[in-house]
């Protein structure tokens, strides 16, 4: 089994990708061979099991917004994998992922998201889904289960270069008619997965490094501007401790108020 792993170093944010590549190499899918497709303007060398792609800087929101755009416009180099996984590339990695931890199966659509269990706790009514009925990320404040974040995506290669295709044709004419959704390429992706059975994770796959809890997260999310202003990946989880027994509580407040939920969907079922 060939996995893809999906990777933008545009600019200054390949500096976080020494980092990323060490605790993939690592800790991710070592029941599994990796391939690494590295979206970026550089012409720094990598190692062999990295296939570098050239991508403009297309500026700032940009590079965002138009990622889906450039996966699908590399789909042939693409369709090697078996599967393909975006990470966002202030990623690292804190402990074994196997591939059966992230690998969605047949009745959850061979495609995965990451969702905050933040979010799990909220009425969908308060999710950032975009509002405005005349983009075609579009959702109403009575649709909606789940809010999923653009940091981890990702499913057997067909049906995630599908993701990718549609998601891309939106963006195009959203912009044409000067309609950009409101989190980028996060709401195309929301209004795609919505109402589809897919493979769903929580935090532990993908935890800001601001959150407390989970206490064991697997993949930790940096603060990039903390990032840019440090000596790199030992600065991970660094905290600011006057204001940290403050957001202690409200992590351990919303994280007990997740587990309840879920406790209560259990026995329910």
């Amino acid at each position: 089994m060939k996995i893809g792993i999906l990777y933008i170093g545009i600019g200054k944010y390949l500096s976080l990708w020494d980092d990323f590549y060490k605790t993939s190499q690592k800790y991710l899918f070592p029941d599994a061979e990796k391939v690494y497709f590295v979206f970026t303007d550089s012409d720094d060398f990598f190692p062999e099991s990295v296939v570098k792609l050239y991508q403009k800087d297309l500026g700032g929101r940009n590079n965002t917004l138009y990622r889906f755009k450039m996966f699908y416009e590399h789909r042939t180099a693409l369709s090697q994998c078996d599967y393909l996984f975006f990470f966002n590339g202030d990623v690292v990695f804190k402990r074994t992922i196997l591939s059966k931890e992230l690998i969605p199966c047949e009745s959850e659509g061979y495609l995965l998201a990451l969702s905050w269990h933040i979010y799990q706790i909220k009425s969908p009514k308060k999710f950032p889904y975009d509002r405005n009925p005349n983009s075609l990320a579009y959702i109403s404040y009575d649709e909606g289960v789940y809010y999923f974040q653009g940091g981890l995506n990702g499913g057997r290669t067909k049906e995630y270069l599908e993701l990718a295709e549609q998601c891309m044709i939106a963006v195009d004419i959203d912009v044409e008619k000067n309609n950009i959704a409101a989190v980028a390429d996060e709401s195309y992706l929301n209004r795609y997965l919505l109402n589809k059975k897919i493979k769903i994770v929580d935090t532990i796959y993908g935890k800001p490094e601001k959150f407390f809890f989970p206490i064991h997260a697997k993949i930790i999310f940096r603060d990039k501007g903390t990032f840019f202003h440090s000596k790199g990946i030992e600065h991970v989880g660094c905290i600011n401790y006057k204001p940290a027994l403050l957001r202690f509580f409200i992590d351990l407040s919303k994280y007990l108020r997740y587990f309840h939920k879920k406790c209560l969907l259990f026995f329910h079922d």
